[in-house]
């Protein structure tokens, strides 16, 4: 059996691979040049691996199992047994905050598919449901990823930050729909796959305000931006989250939303609609009404946003998507869209 000192040089080296993983993971992100780009996910894949070793070894002795020591700077082993020793690791992620909560168990690859780590079911027809991050996944704020159960796939955007250890779902169940219906039976212990992060739906770092429009699970991009930003102390930049939903519980992100309004008023103002006030559903609410499309005027006059300064961000159903781009992009506003239809 290692000795007490074994296993802190062990956990030591672990939060270093780890440092090192996520500042790979950071700088893939923001690689422009192709053949530099491939490289680092090279080495980012490597470092995965070693990781993931050292993690299994620590996660064996400290279950008082006979294991052989390693080197944490040693390559080899097949990635299948790579997958297989780390099944059993335990990770911490390298942020101080997310060090202080409960690990997080973190697979090598997204190759064997990841486990449902939590289900929270926000309506009957509205689901978060996280799963670990590979530590070899890497994404942007507000990318997405098809994701699988069985045979059936679909593309969702990720809610999480690049540096969370856990990939985070908010998800709409549409009746009848084969994947929707497949996600109503979705358990914890089950396993899904995953495929690459995609798409360009990203923060325009050349703007100071981002206006951002978003009907019920279109927030999920917008949420991952939020907290990328928060992360990495972004100054100078301003958002503006106008979010529509039928009725108030829909608003899945809203007491996180309302936390980082009241603590950062100069980084978020959050405004919350409901379409439908007068429905038993709503009762009690006191916040803005009226469908999200519809409320985006006043609020421009209010603020003083114009096409100059901000860039407008649209993320939801196709006809709300349709509805601001024909009336806002004649104004010169700079327009992206992530159509969930």
């Amino acid at each position: 059996m290692a000795s007490a000192e074994d296993l802190r040089r062990g956990r030591d080296g672990t939060r270093r691979m780890l440092d090192d993983l996520d500042s790979l993971s950071l700088a893939t992100q923001t690689c422009r040049d192709d053949s530099l780009l491939s490289l680092l996910t090279g080495i980012r894949r490597r470092k995965a691996g070693q990781t993931a070793r050292l993690m299994d070894w620590l996660a064996r002795q400290e279950d008082g199992l006979q294991a052989p020591a390693i080197d944490p700077d040693a390559s080899g082993g097949s990635e299948g047994e790579t997958a297989k020793r780390a099944s059993k690791a335990v990770e911490t992620d390298a942020s101080p905050s997310a060090r202080s909560a409960d690990p997080v168990r973190r697979p090598p690859t997204a190759e064997a598919g990841v486990i449902v780590i939590e289900r929270l079911q926000i309506t009957p027809e509205l689901l978060i449901f996280k799963v670990p991050r590979p530590l070899d996944f890497s994404f942007s704020a507000g990318q997405s990823v098809k994701v699988g159960l069985g045979d059936i796939t679909r593309s969702y955007s990720i809610a999480s930050a690049p540096h969370e250890p856990v990939l985070e779902f908010f998800v709409e169940l549409v009746p009848g729909g084969r994947m929707s219906e497949r996600l109503r039976r979705l358990s914890i212990g089950d396993r899904i796959s995953l495929g690459s992060a995609k798409g360009d739906f990203l923060l325009e770092p050349s703007y100071r305000n981002h206006l951002m429009v978003a009907t019920v699970t279109g927030i999920n991009p917008f949420i991952s931006m939020l907290r990328d930003c928060v992360h990495r102390n972004l100054k100078g930049y301003r958002f503006h989250i106008l979010h529509g939903a039928s009725y108030q519980a829909e608003f899945g992100y809203r007491e996180e939303l309302d936390a980082l309004a009241s603590d950062h008023p100069e980084l978020l103002t959050y405004v919350p609609s409901v379409s439908r006030p007068d429905e038993a559903a709503n009762a009690g609410w006191t916040g803005s009404v009226g469908r999200v499309d519809t409320i985006i005027a006043n609020y421009l006059d209010r603020t003083g946003l114009d096409a100059g300064s901000t860039m407008l961000y649209i993320c939801g159903h196709s006809g709300m998507i349709d509805l601001v781009e024909r009336n806002y992009r004649p104004l010169g506003f700079r327009i992206k869209t992530e159509d969930y239809d």
